[in-house]
């Protein structure tokens, strides 16, 4: 029966009343306030193999090793290029973040443990959105070919923060590889996402308990990362429904977006007053991770949200919204 649901919650659009944030992504600042001259000049190594070891041990987050890193660090990079190209139409960004991603899609051959899968699903939509600011002017069909690989990698079946990074990595390998069939089924996965995830309260009970360790919803420091993991599931779950949006599939009407509204209500609440948060202690960790709140901002005017939005207090943007001027500028009513 929910699936049935979920057809009929579906709704192609015009999309004329829905803002377009990151097609008209506008920073006037970009270059300078990223520094992306001097990104141009920074250099990166590829692995032809990503066997990442889980990221929490018993006593709490392990260094990641060079491989790790090195994807991360050069998906962040050819997307900040990418949008520095979006930006200010210098070529000369796209071209470097061209070299970035067809570096990856040549070199990287293996995924060879599931740490390194859940990497795929919070990395790739860096390198998807990269591409589709590039694609016009400079395509590659190497990168194309890359990805579609990776889409194996796509964990669909996690109800969790891993989940939601999946629902948005795959969207954007959607886009990049122009499957129309494959975006209609992740708009109905987005909602079954949201319906999942989050109760009637707008909390998603697998992140509030996040700890510090491998113990991860338990031990000592449960909840110490529970603000941390809400903000990271709900910023991929958001950028996914705006990307859908813009690509011919408004789904913030229906009543999944509406569970998404109050996570983001809920979440805002303890960005203003983390004692309130459920497993409030000292040293709660990633409370500011919220820049999405801008993006949501624009179809639910959360006070809390738009309270929080004032404090301009964002923290790890790597989608770089809080630079989005068509996001920043937009008077509330």
């Amino acid at each position: 029966m929910k699936k049935t649901m979920l057809l009929g919650l579906c709704v192609l659009s015009t999309l004329s009343a829905t803002p377009s944030i990151f097609k008209g992504f506008y920073a006037h600042d970009l270059e300078h306030a990223i520094h992306l001259k001097r990104k141009l000049k920074k250099q990166i190594q590829t692995c032809p193999e990503l066997d990442t070891l889980p990221h929490y041990t018993e006593t709490g987050e392990r260094k990641a090793d060079f491989c790790t890193k090195e994807f991360k660090r050069s998906a962040n990079l050819a997307y900040d290029l990418a949008l520095g190209f979006h930006t200010s139409g210098k070529t000369i960004y796209a071209k470097r973040a061209r070299e970035i991603l067809n570096q990856w899609a040549q070199n990287l051959k293996g995924v060879d443990s599931k740490e390194a899968t859940n990497l795929i699903n919070f990395t790739m939509p860096y390198m998807d959105m990269a591409y589709l600011f590039i694609r016009t002017k400079f395509p590659s069909p190497a990168f194309e070919h890359f990805v579609r690989r990776m889409l194996e990698y796509a964990r669909l079946n996690k109800d969790n923060n891993i989940g939601a990074w999946s629902v948005l990595f795959v969207v954007s390998g959607a886009l990049v590889l122009n499957d129309h069939a494959l975006l209609l089924k992740m708009a109905h996965q987005w909602q079954g996402w949201l319906l999942n995830a989050i109760d009637d309260n707008g909390v998603m009970a697998k992140e509030i308990v996040r700890s510090n360790t491998a113990n991860y919803n338990g031990g000592p420091t449960k909840g110490i990362k529970g603000i941390a993991y809400t903000h990271f599931a709900l910023t991929p779950i958001s950028v996914a429904g705006q990307l859908l949006a813009e690509n011919g599939f408004d789904l913030w009407h229906t009543s999944a977006a509406q569970k998404l509204f109050k996570a983001y209500d809920k979440a805002a609440q303890w960005v203003l007053d983390p004692t309130s948060f459920p497993y409030y202690q000292p040293g709660l960790m990633g409370i500011h991770k919220n820049a999405y709140f801008l993006l949501l901002n624009q179809y639910f005017k959360s006070p809390e949200g738009q309270e929080a939005i004032k404090q301009d207090d964002f923290k790890a943007d790597r989608f770089r919204l809080e630079f989005n001027e068509v996001l920043t500028a937009t008077p509330s009513p």
